[in-house]
């Protein structure tokens, strides 16, 4: 089967119908499949501790560095977008609110900017090691 088989039908949506709503789909479309690629290598990582402690701990080594931190940011985004989205259609769907639909990607939209602006205040300084104020020696 040929991969860009599946996502020719999205290409051409998105250039016959551009409007929130179809971008809205193409990119809770796209976060699907990061999180599919997400789901892999995360059991990719857990799998390594069948091969034994050092395995296991080389990869959990190889995925505590920065870039990893950097990524796991974007994971972070891509799962709140993937739900908050979902969450949206899901509303829309129960309640027939189709019509409302632009009103309803719109408040979407505002709740993962929202979430997104606190998930990158929390995660950043982690990721670029800044210390958090709170901090004491301990004698």
């Amino acid at each position: 089967m040929n991969i860009l088989k599946l996502f020719k039908g999205t290409a051409e949506e998105v250039r016959l119908n551009p409007n929130i709503g179809t971008f809205s789909w193409f990119l809770h479309r796209i976060s699907g499949v990061l999180l599919l690629i997400y789901l892999f290598i995360h059991l990719w990582v857990l799998g390594s501790a069948q091969s034994g402690t050092a395995a296991f701990d080389a990869r959990l080594r190889m995925v505590q560095s920065p870039l990893f931190h950097f990524l796991e940011i974007g994971l972070v985004f891509v799962i709140f977008y993937h739900m908050i989205n979902g969450l949206s259609i899901t509303v829309m769907d129960f309640f027939n609110l189709s019509a409302r639909h632009k009103t309803l990607v719109t408040v979407s939209v505002t709740i993962f900017a929202v979430v997104a602006i606190i998930a990158l205040s929390i995660m950043l300084p982690r990721a670029l090691h800044i210390p958090s104020g709170g901090t004491h020696a301990i004698s």
